[in-house]
């Protein structure tokens, strides 16, 4: 399903909300002395303490606002059912404090020092990490206020994921996916997908990931997908079985050189392993996979004579459905 207009603009605001947070955050971690890493971050600790709770409480109180201007004021609603922005404040989302969270660039410093790294490459190595946890912990206590204020509304029975570029390759396939409000959010690092409330009158109109990759830049699609995987998406590969493959990328030995392969769906109810013949069960696995390798995309170009051989090995390894 394809996001509204308001719930585009409502992703976007939580995406500069994080970047600018990240940004300040930043800021402060550029007077951290290299002579008391730790010593020092801890006295400045305050500072991006309060930067990082304020842009959390920014994040909460957006939701109720943004979810009246989608859906309309719900009077039914006591007052006790309106979500307490600060409720989601001065904790990670995992439940650990901000305070612990932040030190974790600290360590990253000390111990690339340890490793024998540059002053300037083990700080960067902070500032990158800083980066990480700030923009991850933005975006989470964000979505956690939406899906607050979801729940507490009863005409809202479930959410669809809002995608919007640039994105990753795993979000683009989940792009428009619903899901019930008791469905945690698949997420990883730096994510800035939202979400969007579906009731029985506010519908999102239906999309998927192949509509958000014809939306892409040539560009874009080589720098989130991979030369290879576009190629074979062109060629009619299903884009969910080729960025799948690559959750078990190795290399396998096979006509006397290495070649580039997949452990994904190579099981007998996997697409690519119901097309082998023969099955293997080894020491430890719980279910026997096909004995031929299933060939990443790259490798079935390396390997094709032209376009027709590309495709029939497209098929083969189970990326043409």
């Amino acid at each position: 399903m394809s996001p509204s207009p308001q719930a585009a603009a409502h992703q976007e605001k939580r995406a500069q909300l994080a970047a600018t947070t990240a940004r300040a955050a930043g800021n402060v971690w550029q007077r951290v002395g290299s002579e008391d890493v730790r010593g020092s971050w801890t006295r400045l600790l305050p500072e991006a303490l309060a930067i990082l709770t304020g842009a959390q409480l920014a994040a909460s109180r957006s939701a109720e606002p943004w979810l009246e201007q989608l859906l309309g004021r719900d009077d039914e609603r006591a007052e006790s059912d309106l979500l307490v922005p600060e409720s989601l404040t001065g904790v990670a989302p995992d439940g650990r404090s901000l305070a612990e969270l932040l030190m974790y660039p600290v360590w990253a410093v000390l111990h690339a020092i340890g490793e024998g790294l540059p002053l300037v490459a083990a700080f960067a190595r902070g500032r990158a990490l800083l980066d990480l946890l700030v923009r991850t912990v933005v975006a989470d206590t964000g979505r956690a206020a939406d899906l607050v204020a979801m729940i507490v509304r009863p005409a809202i029975t479930s959410y669809v994921r809002v995608v919007e570029l640039p994105a990753c390759a795993r979000c683009i396939l989940l792009a428009g996916r619903e899901y019930g409000l008791t469905t945690g959010f698949e997420r990883h690092p730096r994510c800035d997908c939202t979400m969007e409330p579906v009731t029985r009158t506010h519908q999102p109109q239906p999309v998927d990931a192949m509509d958000v990759f014809r939306q892409m830049s040539p560009e874009q699609q080589h720098k989130v997908f991979g030369e290879a995987a576009v190629k074979a998406i062109a060629d009619g590969a299903d884009i969910t079985q080729v960025v799948n493959a690559r959750r078990g990328m190795t290399t396998a030995t096979r006509y006397g050189r290495k070649i580039q392969a997949t452990t994904e769906g190579i099981t007998r109810r996997g697409i690519a392993g119901s097309r082998r013949a023969k099955f293997e069960r080894r020491a430890g696995a719980r279910y026997a996979t096909a004995k031929a390798p299933r060939l990443m995309p790259e490798e079935i170009y390396r390997l094709a004579d032209d376009r027709e051989h590309a495709i029939r090995l497209l098929c083969r390894n189970g990326y043409i459905v």
